[in-house]
């Protein structure tokens, strides 16, 4: 079975036949890079492995893990884009944040194009986009990827893309003047973003239900938890997707209408999720860091890569009833993830204790430094209640993630837009929400 990704076929294709074609495009991958990808010769070479090794989809765990430090040393070896890209002809280079270490470039063939834009037109498509959408698009169109690459999902399908970009680019007040005048249908940006437009829309005597004709909303590049979403659904009167991504790997993920977990598009990749202290692949259903292998990509593509993010295999049918496995939300980065007093903590751990008050904003930065031995934590929130009753609701937070967390904090209540203008909202393309500042 063979075609465009964005063929809905692929969505239902039996267990079998789909095992057949990850089998022969993971030779086929292995092929490819072998001949024409320095990078991974060396790696292989340097591991004892040869792509005569895999014999099936049941051998892939001979292949030698990627990792970022490889990678970072392919750049430092080969300025200034490393030998990982292979010998392709790329139109195209994309490259990551740099969130977690020095931005790496990306090339890309025409065909690595055409595919993430099929892709994307997949996902879009099972999220209720078609031909008669205006979809606002409001990524940062910047050397980060999701911003094109949902462009081209969205032209694709036949709907009308309107480019408008980050609120770096085009002001919130703009942003929503232009979504109520033109009618705009479909909205892309992060969930902290989408939040905020329906800040700035009240301020403007605006109400995101009344005046406004946003039906879907999709969210990638920073986590959406369920309380985000809610509050987004409840906020707009649409329904708002979650999906994952990166400049890396492209599209390989979508959430479908009935909101239990991304599918995985793995007629294109191949997911696995490991024990990311020994690296051994870990039961259905247990979260571990994610290792991913990019089936169709000729420049640069990832050949399990350890990508850093946590999540956890859902092997169980999805009632919408497409056949392709699904993963759990993202809720963090092994990079994310730190000790403080022994205990281990992500971002996102915070979030249900500072939604549960309603008196504190969506936005949050979690401080952490030394004096002394003491390591010491601060959570900087802002405060939407009365003046008056600040100190109370910091205390009460103050309480809430000690229980929650096992874990002592101080609460600071900024003023409303504080964090905001600390974190970036609307400028940023990918979140970051701790500030660790301990000398190491």
């Amino acid at each position: 079975m063979q075609g465009s990704p964005i063929d809905p076929k692929w969505e239902t294709i039996s267990r079998d036949e789909l095992l057949a074609v990850q089998e022969e495009r993971l030779k086929g991958l292995l092929k490819r890079a072998e001949e024409k990808i320095p990078f991974y010769r060396r790696l292989w070479k340097k591991e004892g492995f040869s792509p005569d090794d895999v014999k099936g989809l049941g051998d892939i765990g001979k292949v030698p893990f990627t990792t970022k430090q490889d990678i970072a040393e392919s750049i430092r070896l080969f300025p200034p884009f490393g030998d990982y890209q292979g010998d392709f002809h790329a139109i195209r280079v994309q490259s990551s944040t740099g969130s977690t270490g020095k931005p790496k470039a990306i090339f890309h063939t025409r065909n690595d194009w055409e595919n993430i834009g099929d892709l994307w037109a997949r996902r879009l498509r099972v999220q209720g986009v078609g031909p008669t959408d205006i979809v606002q698009i409001s990524f940062a169109y910047t050397l980060f990827i999701v911003g094109f690459t949902s462009t081209e999902g969205v032209m694709k399908l036949g709907s009308l893309a309107v480019p408008t970009g980050s609120g770096a680019v085009t002001p919130s007040e703009r942003q929503l003047q232009i979504a109520h005048d033109w009618g705009t249908t479909v909205i892309g940006c992060t969930g902290s973003y989408m939040l905020h437009l329906a800040e700035v829309a009240r301020e403007m005597g605006l109400d995101p239900r009344k005046h406004f004709n946003i039906r879907v909303s999709f969210h990638t590049a920073e986590p959406l938890t369920e309380k985000m979403r809610a509050e987004i659904e409840d906020t707009w009167g649409c329904k708002a997707y979650n999906n994952w991504g990166s400049v890396e790997t492209g599209a390989p993920t979508w959430e479908c209408p009935e909101q239990k977990g991304l599918h995985l598009n793995e007629d294109a990749y191949i997911f696995e999720v490991i024990d990311y202290k020994t690296g051994i692949p870990v039961p259905d259903g247990e979260e571990g860091e994610l290792v991913v292998t990019t089936l169709l990509k000729e420049a640069a593509p990832l050949i399990r890569y350890r990508i850093g993010d946590i999540t956890a295999l859902m092997k169980e049918r999805c009632a919408c009833g497409r056949t392709l496995n699904r993963m759990t939300a993202v809720h963090g980065r092994v990079d994310d993830m730190i000790k403080v007093k022994g205990v281990a903590i992500y971002p996102t751990d915070f979030e249900p204790s500072i939604k549960k008050f309603g008196v504190f904003g969506g936005e949050y930065l979690i401080k952490v430094w030394n004096e002394g031995h003491r390591e010491l934590v601060k959570v900087l929130v802002e405060f939407l209640g009365e003046d008056g009753d600040r100190a109370k609701w910091c205390e009460e937070l103050t309480k809430d993630l000690h229980g929650a967390l096992g874990l002592r904090s101080e609460v600071e209540a900024l003023p409303k837009g504080g964090v905001k203008a600390l974190v970036g909202t609307e400028t940023r393309t990918k979140y970051k929400r701790i500030m660790d500042l301990r000398k190491k």
